[in-house]
């Protein structure tokens, strides 16, 4: 976007999409809506990355914790239980 500073704040004078360059003056009421709705959407996409990030450190990091509190509980894994298949008959 091309801003033009008029009164200490900066005015949008062109957009950039698709890679073809837009007057703002020119542009319909839906389609501003239709702007602002995707950068909205696109600040939400930052903040869902963000948080899946966040949560995924959370989660290797708990792992880990117990990982350790079960070598120092010294707990051991169960045995494998091995079970034949019935055969049908009676």
């Amino acid at each position: 976007m091309t801003e033009e500073v008029t009164n200490n704040e900066p005015q949008i004078k062109t957009v950039s999409f698709e890679g073809k360059q837009y007057n703002t003056e020119d542009l319909t009421p839906r389609v501003v809506e239709g702007f602002n709705m995707l950068i909205k959407l696109q600040g939400e996409i930052v903040e869902q990355s963000y948080q899946l990030k966040k949560s995924q450190a959370a989660q290797e990091g708990l792992s880990t914790e117990i990982s350790a509190n079960i070598a120092e509980d010294k707990i051991k894994p169960a045995p494998e239980i091995i079970t034949e298949p019935e055969t049908g008959e009676e």
